[in-house]
């Protein structure tokens, strides 16, 4: 029976990396098992592949007051850029099911849309009250055809407030819940979400502020298992083998390197004067894409550190955006979905540059 078991993982791998990105979420689920086979290094790649979906990155920075973008992936080429050239649009969330959430400005006028690269569509948005700063965006798959909520959190005074947008009611609403008073969100840290529900962000007092989508209630915690301040420094909330985690970089005489806690345990550790990222200036970690792929940017562009063999694959970045404001993970297959309930999917507007 041992020797069956190799075989079984074999078999269970080779039907992962065919089936959609929709049921490869909820295959994280089923077991320890299937969530380490997901998490491999070689599984992603493979699976892009051969499902035809793409996996990369968008960077955004903001010059001039107005917002660029571009995506940046292994497969150099592989979203048309759908983007207004005369418009300032600024990415405000990114989820793995290929919707970004996204703030438009014509005229002075601004306008929240949800957007798929991929098939170059573009949905109008109800606006929230954005007579209130926006402060953080997430955005949630709940559900295929796509159900998504978009989180927006938004300032008065020290109080951050949160009102949700779900896509199956085709409105904002305020929530009673709300964060403790006084904590501040890091505005450029990109949320994370984990479970499907629960999305996570960083304050400035090294908290996580966690919402519950589904239940809409809000709960606060320090970061767990951390080392004393003093040695780290940049704490990154990441998802980690479907867990929540956080990277920090730890800078002392004799090492630098690049900590991943998660669950109050140290998972792995990055040297970041291994020769492969040597010749690179000022490498910094983004997320993990495995248990064992970082991606990594730098001042040279950006690219994939592969722990185990020590290999680096580069990416193109566009030299505008190597110092970017904001990184977006992306994932998206490329079939033509309804952003908007009830109505046919060829109605979609595309945005004419």
């Amino acid at each position: 029976m041992e020797s069956e078991a190799p075989l079984l993982s074999e078999l269970i791998f080779e039907i992962l990396s065919r089936t959609s990105l929709e049921t490869l979420e909820q295959c994280k689920s089923v077991s320890k098992d299937w969530k380490q086979i997901i998490y491999e290094p070689t599984f992603l790649p493979l699976h892009s592949q051969r499902t035809n979906s793409l996996f990369g990155y968008f960077f955004q920075t903001l010059k001039s007051s107005k917002y660029h973008s571009a995506f940046v992936s292994t497969a150099a080429g592989a979203i048309e850029s759908t983007w207004p050239r005369n418009d300032s649009v600024e990415i405000l969330a990114s989820c793995d099911q290929g919707i970004l959430i996204c703030e438009r400005e014509i005229c002075r006028n601004k306008r929240f849309y949800a957007c798929r690269p991929a098939t170059s569509q573009w949905q109008a948005l109800p606006n929230p009250k954005l007579r209130y700063q926006t402060k953080a965006v997430a955005v949630v798959v709940l559900s295929q055809p796509p159900r998504y909520v978009i989180v927006r959190l938004y300032a008065l005074g020290s109080q951050l407030h949160c009102e949700i947008f779900d896509s199956e009611s085709w409105r904002w609403e305020k929530i009673d819940s709300a964060p403790p008073y006084g904590e501040i969100v890091i505005h450029h840290s990109p949320s994370v979400t984990t479970a499907g529900r629960f999305v996570h962000w960083l304050t400035l007092e090294d908290n996580v502020l966690t919402l519950d989508v589904q239940k809409r209630r809000f709960r606060c915690s320090p970061l767990p298992g951390c080392l004393p301040k003093s040695r780290w420094t940049w704490p990154t909330l990441v998802e980690y083998e479907g867990e929540l985690g956080f990277m920090c970089h730890v800078e002392e005489e004799d090492r630098s390197e690049l900590e991943v806690w998660s669950n109050g345990k140290k998972k792995a550790v990055v040297n970041m004067r291994d020769m492969a990222l040597h010749h690179h200036h000022h490498p910094v970690a983004v997320e993990f894409c495995s248990s064992n792929v970082v991606f990594i940017r730098s001042l040279d562009g950006g690219g994939f550190y592969n722990m185990q063999n020590r290999s680096f694959s580069k990416v193109e970045v566009p030299n505008d955006l190597r110092i970017p404001l904001q990184v977006f993970r992306f994932r998206s297959d490329t079939e033509i979905v309804d952003l908007k309930a009830g109505r046919d999917a060829s109605q979609h507007k595309k945005i004419v540059n």
